[in-house]
């Protein structure tokens, strides 16, 4: 693996990149830069997007030549299976917020090592905070030029109170989760859900939608270094997920507090393979 002072190195360069980054494209769009065009999906990716993926890829291979570099932007998102140090960037997390002159958008920088997320960003630009954590050094926020806050679970123990995200398309497939015993939590403006933990939002996250990596590894790396668990370090034997498995997306994620019962997750992993028996 990687040492927590490699990380924190990577960190200490990274930071003022994609706060860069962030207030740039802010800037492009106070300019009327951030020029819409549509996806072959239908989905928005404006000048702005663009050049905050180019930005931080250039920046970051020019720190980090050795390590794989993957941007939802790109063209081409191949990259060999198994590589030892991957980023994924979301130069703008949001993009349909962003389009619409809203402040509900991000940048996010995750890196995994050896398919486990090791170090997060999360940069909210409309109010300067910076979410982020790594393996053997917690979760932190820091806004503007105010000293870092430890990040905790307002309640890291698991319950049957528990509120989790839940995110599927299928109504059903929410009603069986919810029919474990958990409470469905709300989405709430102003950080990605799977953050939510840590200020008191939720307890917890799971995704049944196809989601790529680099959604999934800035946040997933903060909640690790907050001792989450997650879909990369799995109970009961179930295959975990590898963020350097040569793809980009995944059908299937959790994050959930430490105490959480393996029961609980190995009906996660049953009610899946319910839904996806069903759809064959």
């Amino acid at each position: 693996m990687i040492s927590s002072d490699e990380l924190q190195h990577r960190f200490t360069k990274l930071q003022p990149l994609i706060r860069k980054a962030g207030q740039h494209v802010t800037h492009m769009r106070k300019m009327n830069q951030a020029t819409v065009t549509y996806k072959s999906d239908g989905s928005p990716v404006t000048r702005a997007d663009e050049w905050a993926n180019e930005f931080l890829k250039h920046e970051i291979s020019t720190l980090f030549p050795e390590d794989v570099i993957i941007g939802e932007e790109d063209e081409r998102k191949e990259y060999p299976a198994g590589s030892k140090l991957v980023w994924y960037l979301d130069p703008i997390d949001g993009t349909s917020s962003f389009v619409k002159g809203g402040s509900d958008y991000y940048v996010l920088a995750g890196l995994s090592c050896e398919g486990q997320p090791v170090l997060g960003l999360h940069y909210h630009p409309k109010t300067d905070r910076l979410i982020y954590g790594w393996t053997g050094h917690g979760a932190k926020s820091i806004t503007g030029d105010t000293s870092p806050e430890p990040l905790e679970a307002k309640m890291p123990a698991w319950s049957q109170e528990s509120r989790i995200f839940i995110k599927s398309y299928i109504a059903e497939l929410r009603e069986q989760v919810k029919g474990l015993g958990i409470t469905r939590a709300r989405y709430l403006p102003g950080m990605v859900d799977m953050v939510g933990p840590l200020f008191g939002k939720s307890e917890g996250f799971v995704s049944y939608r196809t989601t790529a990596y680099w959604d999934l590894v800035a946040p997933a790396a903060i909640m690790a270094a907050a001792g989450f668990q997650h879909s990369g370090t799995p109970p009961n034997g179930q295959a975990p997920l590898l963020f350097n498995d040569g793809k980009w997306t995944t059908t299937f994620y959790y994050c959930l507090p430490p105490n959480t019962p393996d029961t609980f997750i190995a009906s996660l992993y049953e009610i899946r393979q319910t839904f996806e028996t069903e759809e064959r």
